[in-house]
């Protein structure tokens, strides 16, 4: 299926800036190349600098409070420990929607004055499902480009998943996604 395995990501974070808010979350999880099961997986929460620096629209979605980050380890800790659980050389860097946590993820380095782990190969799901929700007659509005949300896709799929917007629920969900949209196509 895959020439490396997929290491999918997803990032929660104080907004959608990723050069001025901060990632409080981040999950991964190493999905077999040739089956997607997962091998692995990795979540923490991370201890914001900046907390002022908030979003009040993307805290109402991740619902990730100050008392829950205060005390994790920093962004610093936390990439050093994500890199010592996974090869990131050896793995090709997944995501669903925007680029916005790859973008997070490069902004993080950057700022840690550290070299960006990653090969440069991106593998989005979001054009994946959004052909599979073209071909299946799933897209409701295509100004507003709704029918190939997550949600949706959960719906479609009948997944169950409950903490939406945890990152690591986000990539299991991913990552069930992705394994429905695949197997549909064989």
């Amino acid at each position: 299926m895959f020439n490396k395995d997929l290491l999918l990501v997803d990032i929660e974070a104080t907004g959608l800036d990723p050069h001025k808010n901060e990632i409080i979350q981040i999950a991964a999880i190493l999905l077999d190349k040739k089956t997607l099961h997962e091998k692995k997986s990795f979540v923490s929460y991370v201890k914001p600098e900046n907390w002022k620096n908030r979003n009040p629209e993307s805290m109402a979605v991740n619902n990730i409070s100050y008392d829950t980050v205060k005390d994790s380890p920093t962004l610093k800790q936390t990439l050093a420990t994500l890199q010592r659980k996974f090869k990131l050389k050896e793995v090709i860097i997944a995501n669903y929607g925007p680029i916005l946590d790859i973008e997070y993820l490069k902004a993080a380095y950057r700022k840690l004055k550290k070299p960006y782990p990653f090969e440069y190969h991106v593998f989005n799901i979001w054009p994946l499902c959004y052909t599979y929700a073209a071909k299946h007659k799933l897209l409701k509005n295509r100004r507003r480009y709704t029918g190939f949300s997550l949600e949706d896709l959960m719906k479609h799929f009948k997944i169950k998943a409950e903490n939406r917007h945890d990152a690591l629920v986000d990539c299991r969900v991913t990552a069930e996604v992705l394994r429905q949209i695949i197997k549909k196509q064989h």
